[in-house]
């Protein structure tokens, strides 16, 4: 549950810190005095998009932060998963804004991703506002209501489920692969093509080191010339010149030689020389073996170019290098085989597709027949939990229509409803007013509140469209969810408010040049003169706060 919200520098509110009760938390105020300023805090505490224009004007950064306290497995398996520390139970949730629009979401003081903060928040928090009320509106949402209701029940024929259709749908893009959705003359088009491709890589003989040997090649040829006279110098100046370095080399030979009888160091100096002696004059054999075989023939370079740029043609158009042609030949070599089996694997393909479908079918219709039973709870626990909300005349069924396959199913689900005695079924959307369509979502979260593993739920304008005794009994709900989980409720209605365990108060005001939100923990008595308010406006006599007092003892005597 949220322990703490703290604010600052949001839109009115210059900064706030907010302790709230384990129970049902009540928050009231004048309309325009900013209680949606609280509801878009916690928003962005969840992970919703940051609108700067809810930063305080002439202020560049502010910050929302919520303290909550969760023994969630789903919680901690979700931190321990993104390495986000916990020691106790305690969890802080801050987000940061900035005036260029930016905003920093952290947990425990790590900076994380908004779609890691949303994934957090949904283990802890429920917040309901007119959107979820007009999600019911989109039958598409019907089916997730459902399966949110019947839980564990559904988990092993959806798992089942699940599994054939992922083998299944990967056979169905396997088979429409196969031809790539192209007609007979596109697909013989692509026939020729790849003979051709494969035709003239195979041609090329290609081998892995070729390219590059012949860049050397090739280069050696261009400087032919130029090497064999630096040849022809280096072996004159090295053997052949009349003086030359072989022979002075061997005639300081000869000189150590002499002396080295005279001292060891002298001797290794000797063989030494003797020794790059011997290593010049096989280096002088190499030298003019290698100038005595040059060819300076222009056909062999010729031929070189040719290949260079037969190579070249061919890493223009299917790889950079050898090995990327070589690579493609082989990839367009197995589409090639493909093909011209197709009619063969689209046989093989289609006969496990069938097998496959007809097993799917069985795993859909176990899906729906355990979802068909759990639609009987669902239709029962509303219908109480409805005639609970002073909505005796109400009929409500699960309605349920065979569809294609898809990975929820085969079944389409939609809510059909008669909120008055004697009227046909109809698709809720058709028939459900904002007052009815509230005490519904009210009267789903109150089945939800024995199953989910939420702590806090927020109603925002959960009393859209009731008022008298249905108001009162709205009241009575919240005030038994509130029993289970921690409520934050923001009402209008005095019949809600009086159900309060904390009542807050969000009051507007001014101090000549700037517009302040607050918002007030109520005592007791200042919580009486608030529902006074809710009863009776601006225009507050005793016999209002009276009644007021009224409705408050009424209220827990109900209790």
């Amino acid at each position: 549950m949220i322990l703490e919200l703290y604010m600052k520098n949001c839109a009115l509110i210059e900064e706030s810190r907010v302790n709230i009760g384990e129970n049902l938390n009540i928050l009231t105020g004048e309309t325009g005095s900013g209680k949606s300023i609280i509801i878009e805090a916690l928003g962005l505490c969840l992970g919703n998009k940051y609108d700067k224009s809810f930063l305080r004007k002439g202020t560049q950064k502010g910050i929302v932060e919520l303290i909550v306290s969760s023994k969630s497995e789903n919680l901690k398996n979700i931190l321990k998963q993104y390495d986000l520390d916990s020691d106790d139970d305690e969890l802080i949730i801050t987000r940061v804004i900035y005036d260029d629009g930016k905003s920093v979401a952290r947990v425990n003081g790590r900076t994380v991703k908004m779609s890691i903060l949303k994934e957090i928040a949904l283990t802890f928090i429920d917040l309901h506002g007119q959107h979820q009320n007009q999600a019911l509106f989109n039958k598409d949402t019907h089916l997730t209501f459902l399966d949110l209701f019947g839980g564990k029940k559904l988990d092993s024929p959806k798992n089942e489920y699940k599994e054939i259709y992922l083998e299944y749908n990967q056979v169905k893009k396997a088979l429409s692969a196969l031809n790539e959705n192209k007609d007979e003359k596109e697909i013989q088009r692509e026939i020729d093509l790849l003979k051709f491709q494969i035709n003239e890589i195979e041609a090329a003989a290609l081998s892995k080191d070729e390219y590059e040997n012949l860049l050397k090649q090739r280069e050696i040829y261009r400087n032919g010339e130029k090497i064999y006279n630096k040849l022809n110098l280096s072996y004159e100046k090295l053997h052949d010149g009349s003086i030359n370095a072989v022979d002075l080399i061997g005639m300081a030979s000869n000189e150590l030689s002499e002396i080295g009888k005279y001292d060891d160091r002298l001797n290794e100096y000797s063989e030494t020389v003797e020794r790059i002696m011997y290593e010049l004059q096989d280096i002088c054999r190499e030298v003019r073996n290698y100038k005595d075989n040059i060819d300076f023939e222009p056909y062999a370079l010729e031929q070189i170019e040719i290949r260079v740029d037969e190579i070249n043609n061919l890493r223009r158009k299917y790889g950079d290098t050898i090995e990327d042609i070589l690579n493609y030949h082989d990839k367009i070599t197995a589409r090639l085989d493909e093909i011209i089996n197709r009619d063969e694997m689209a046989e093989e393909l289609k006969n496990k597709l069938n097998t496959l479908e007809t097993e799917l079918s069985k795993k859909a219709h176990k899906l729906t027949d355990a979802r068909k039973e759990v639609a009987l709870d669902l239709q029962e626990s509303i219908l109480a939990e409805l005639k609970s909300l002073d909505m005796k005349g109400v009929s409500f069924k699960v309605s349920f229509t065979e569809a294609g396959f898809t990975p929820e199913g085969n079944c389409e689900v939609e809510f059909m409803i008669s909120f008055n005695l004697g009227e046909d079924m109809k698709p809720i959307y058709k028939v459900a007013s904002g007052g009815e369509m509230s005490r519904f979502m009210l009267a789903f979260k109150t089945i939800l509140a024995d199953i989910d593993e939420i702590d806090t739920i927020v109603f925002d304008e959960i009393d859209t469209g009731i008022s008298g005794i249905a108001a009162q009994v709205v009241g009575e709900k919240l005030h038994n969810i509130a029993k289970k989980k921690q409520i934050l409720c923001i009402t209008h209605l005095p019949q809600i408010a009086a159900n309060a365990d904390t009542h807050f108060c969000i009051s507007k005001n001014t101090d000549g040049s700037r517009t302040y939100t607050t918002i007030k923990k109520l005592e007791d008595k200042e919580s009486i003169n608030e529902i006074a308010r809710l009863i009776a406006g601006s225009n507050i006599t005793e016999m209002t706060i009276e009644h007021a007092r009224e409705i408050v003892s009424l209220t827990k005597e109900n209790h």
